[in-house]
């Protein structure tokens, strides 16, 4: 994979002082420009979503995909043919999907590593419809700059659905519309080094620090993860347009209204 040539354009650090907040991104990119479009192409019924993820970093990759399908076998034959995977082994097979270890062709290995540079944290990700979507947070407006830029460089298209910059919305009661209990999960995983890479402890020595269970902390960091992504899909004030309806639901129940996606092209991102 080779850039393109630089274009002449005014830099995106002139006009307006930056925000130096974490911004939470919701962000995809074609499967044909980054992994497994043929195998998208072959089966019609396929979502993949990263377990396990390492994060972040230079060394950053997806080793373990969840898949869920109809027909496993013809997903082993054609993720054996797609020319963006070395090797795929089933780890896990449950009832309604499976767990895959997937080694990667060099080329995904270089993307993941402009995606998810040592400026951000991947707090989920999946695989549908021949696209990926990724659930992203950003050390500063700066750094999700600097990560457009990158991807327009090498002519990979990276989609915004969604941004939100954290500033200062928070409070002591409910931080970013986190729970108490979320809330000491994800910074006590932080402090640990738990999205760090290499990771520098297991989520069964995490359990024990906070004193709970294995199940009971991966539910609660699932859903502090699922908290952050709705606070970032209600707040239109960044003018990208979201319904404020959007996220008011419990976390068992449905939304209470539809919400309507708006898209920008890293190209528009240079107000950042």
């Amino acid at each position: 994979m080779k850039p393109k040539q630089q274009r002449d354009e005014p830099s995106a650090s002139t006009g307006a002082p930056q925000h130096e907040s974490a911004t939470l991104v919701t962000a995809r990119i074609p499967a044909e420009e980054f992994a497994l479009h043929e195998t998208f192409t072959a089966l019609s019924e396929l979502r993949f979503e990263c377990s396990d993820l390492v994060a972040t970093g230079n060394e950053a990759v997806m080793p373990l995909m969840w898949a869920q399908t109809d027909d496993y076998a013809a997903l082993e034959s054609a993720m054996a043919a797609d020319p963006s995977v070395n090797a795929a082994e089933e780890i896990i097979h449950a009832d309604d999907r499976r767990l895959y270890r997937i080694h990667w062709q060099h080329e995904v290995h270089l993307l993941c590593q402009i995606i998810l540079n040592s400026e951000v944290i991947l707090l989920d990700g999946y695989g549908t419809d021949d696209q990926w979507t990724f659930e992203l947070l950003f050390s500063s407006r700066q750094a999700l700059q600097r990560t457009c830029e990158c991807c327009q460089q090498y002519n990979l298209t990276y989609t915004i659905d969604r941004i939100r910059g954290l500033g200062d919305d928070t409070s002591e009661s409910t931080p970013l519309g986190l729970t108490a209990e979320q809330h000491e999960a994800l910074a006590e995983a932080h402090k640990r080094g738990y999205f760090s890479v290499p990771r520098q402890i297991t989520l069964d020595e995490l359990a024990d620090i906070l004193d709970i269970s294995h199940q009971a902390l991966s539910e609660r960091l699932r859903r502090g993860h699922d908290a952050l992504i709705r606070e970032t899909f209600k707040d239109p004030s960044l003018g990208f347009g979201s319904n404020p309806d959007f996220g008011r639901a419990s976390d068992t129940g449905s939304d209470s209204g539809s919400t309507t996606d708006t898209n920008t092209n890293i190209t528009g991102l240079s107000s950042l």
